[in-house]
């Protein structure tokens, strides 16, 4: 089973755009694909168990996060692939004033296994990818008059071994 050829293009766009990539399992059929983008206040994730089904979301940071196992969001989108990987590159900068801040349960299909997750490989992105998001979505708020920011780094969430 393989992801859309669109998909598949968003799915590298969400790389491009600064995500840490952790391909759970073995490299040639994984069991799990999550990507994560760490802002200061929050995480944005995506967790594709099954190319049928993608989850998307936003992880407020509350102490140490679980990119694996969330347990709350401030936002999410399930769904068919295209829509959910379009909808979190779409997702708007944390610090704009109608980036979503109610929290509420993650969806459980955020959630991988520790037994599937191993063996693990992690990409993380080139230094200068690493903040393409942060300046992206910077760049499409002060388009919208909102000139105010917050950094983001992407490292590891917790040590895979």
């Amino acid at each position: 089973m393989t992801l859309p050829p669109v998909a598949e293009g968003l799915l590298v766009d969400v790389v491009a755009d600064g995500f840490v990539l952790y391909c759970c399992g073995p490299r040639a059929a994984p069991t799990a694909l999550v990507a994560s983008y760490e802002w200061s206040r929050c995480i944005d994730l995506l967790t594709v168990r099954d190319f049928d089904r993608v989850t998307a979301a936003r992880v407020p940071k509350r102490g140490k996060v679980d990119v694996f196992a969330p347990e709350i969001v401030v936002w999410a989108y399930e769904g068919a692939p295209q829509q959910a990987l379009q909808a979190l590159l779409n997702l708007m900068h944390p610090q704009h004033p109608d980036a979503p801040t109610a929290e509420y349960a993650a969806p459980l299909n955020l959630h991988v296994p520790r037994a599937e997750q191993r063996p693990m490989t992690i990409r993380l992105p080139s230094l200068g990818r690493a903040r393409v998001r942060t300046a992206r979505l910077a760049t499409e708020m002060t388009t919208h008059g909102e000139a105010h920011v917050l950094s983001a780094t992407t490292v590891p969430h917790r040590d895979p071994g």
